[in-house]
């Protein structure tokens, strides 16, 4: 009863306008004082949720992609990406695609990948005869493949909240994150081949190239940096933000892309978006507390323990749920509220911990490109200039090509779990 009034309350508030921090944390005070839960217990809830050092790498990496994106890194690393690629049926597109695997490794968001890549993509592949709707979709679905690509934040708030390895998370989020890219790059070439086709006709020069592979290799080096220090021990998550930061300051040093009067900007949009992210981690742990409180955590371990000995049905409703709730949550809130609950229960069914992490970001990474609910689509349709029901039908093949990912995902647990066991022995 507790869940259920507070699922409704939530969606409530949000139907009327309210934001998703103040509606978390108006039904967590609620609930707070409904069940005489003193405020200043409240209170603690909110710190404890952000009192972590893993949680302090969410700013920094956010900051690593203003800079890179502020200093013209991104728009070198896409413009190689797409001299390399698009001389190909659909190069433009898989472009897209390619070049969101690169920057989300830089960036951290989905919503930075989504606003960087559009703004820089869309243009052209208008140019070259893509529709709108089509070049949006290609656009959101790339984005929604960050979620998967380490530093991804949300893979760092589900670290935090679930008490996993950052690194082992990393780990096994590479193949899952290359096999959906690899199906959404075939469904851009069978679309380009057949059903939307194009007049895209990029040539370049071997010296062409190679001038773009050269200017495109600093900010290249960033992901090795932050990756192979964090996979091979030499620092923690945190620590790569930090080296990510001064890495990324000093290649805008010395591109001098950035005016001395928009540093400020850049720490600004940087905090903001930061501020945001870890609102809504503090307001999610309220509430994460006031259900453990209620017990809230039982009630459901009794309805969902029904099925775990059934894989097939605990799958299908644990991917359903997660895809709805999500899709309204936005993603990071709905993590933090769900994964304490439903971890012990995945478990019951044998799923292991990580297996069931990577399983659950993938569908949330769904739900973030989900018109007309995914905060992606949102992004991409402003830069795209178009209506957001316009992507409901191009966004199909892109969300099949998802859904199948996760099905092999939930299936074969080789498929997270090798690369971290490899690492581990």
């Amino acid at each position: 009863m507790s869940f259920g009034l507070a699922f409704v309350g939530i969606l409530a508030l949000i139907v009327l306008g309210v934001p998703i921090v103040a509606a978390l944390g108006a039904v967590g005070l609620i609930q707070a004082t409904a069940d005489d839960v003193p405020l200043s217990i409240a209170a603690q809830a909110v710190f404890h949720g952000l009192n972590s050092f893993t949680l302090l790498a969410i700013p920094l990496f956010v900051l690593t992609g203003e800079i890179l994106h502020r200093s013209g890194a991104a728009e070198r690393l896409i413009r190689f990406v797409t001299m390399l690629v698009g001389w190909m049926t659909g190069g433009l597109g898989m472009s897209v695609v390619a070049s969101t695997m690169l920057f989300s490794g830089l960036s951290g968001s989905v919503n930075a990948d989504a606003a960087a890549i559009g703004s820089t993509m869309i243009p052209p592949m208008t140019k070259a005869g893509y529709r709108r709707p089509w070049s949006a979709s290609i656009v959101a679905a790339a984005s929604g493949t960050g979620i998967l690509i380490p530093p991804s934040i949300t893979m760092i708030v589900l670290g935090t909240v679930a008490n996993l390895s950052i690194r082992d998370l990393f780990l096994a989020s590479l193949v899952p994150a290359v096999v959906v890219a690899i199906g959404k790059g075939f469904v851009i070439y069978f679309y380009a081949k057949y059903r939307e086709p194009t007049t895209e006709r990029v040539r370049v020069t071997p010296g062409e190239l190679g001038r773009a592979g050269l200017a495109a290799l600093p900010p290249l080096v960033a992901p090795v940096i932050i990756l192979g220090g964090i996979l091979w021990g030499v620092f923690t998550a945190t620590e790569a933000a930090a080296v990510a930061v001064l890495y990324a300051t000093l290649l805008a040093l010395a591109y001098r892309t950035i005016p001395r009067g928009e540093w400020t900007s850049v720490f600004v949009n940087a905090g903001r978006t930061s501020g945001v992210v870890l609102s809504l981690v503090g307001v999610a742990q309220l509430l994460a507390y006031m259900l453990a409180y209620d017990q809230v955590e039982v009630v459901l371990a009794e309805w969902a323990g029904q099925f775990t000995g059934n894989y097939f049905l605990f799958i299908t409703i644990v991917m359903v749920l997660f895809w709805i709730l999500g899709a309204l949550l936005d993603g990071v809130p709905a993590l933090v509220v769900l994964i304490p609950l439903f971890m012990p229960l995945a478990r019951d069914a044998g799923m292991g911990e990580l297996h069931f992490a990577i399983f659950s970001l993938a569908v949330f990474g769904i739900s973030l490109v989900t018109p007309p609910l995914g905060s992606a689509c949102f992004i991409v349709c402003g830069i795209a200039r178009i209506k957001i029901v316009d992507m409901l039908r191009p966004m199909l093949p892109f969300m099949a090509v998802m859904f199948a990912t996760i099905i092999l995902l939930a299936y074969v647990p080789a498929f997270s779990e090798w690369i971290p066991q490899q690492f581990a022995r």
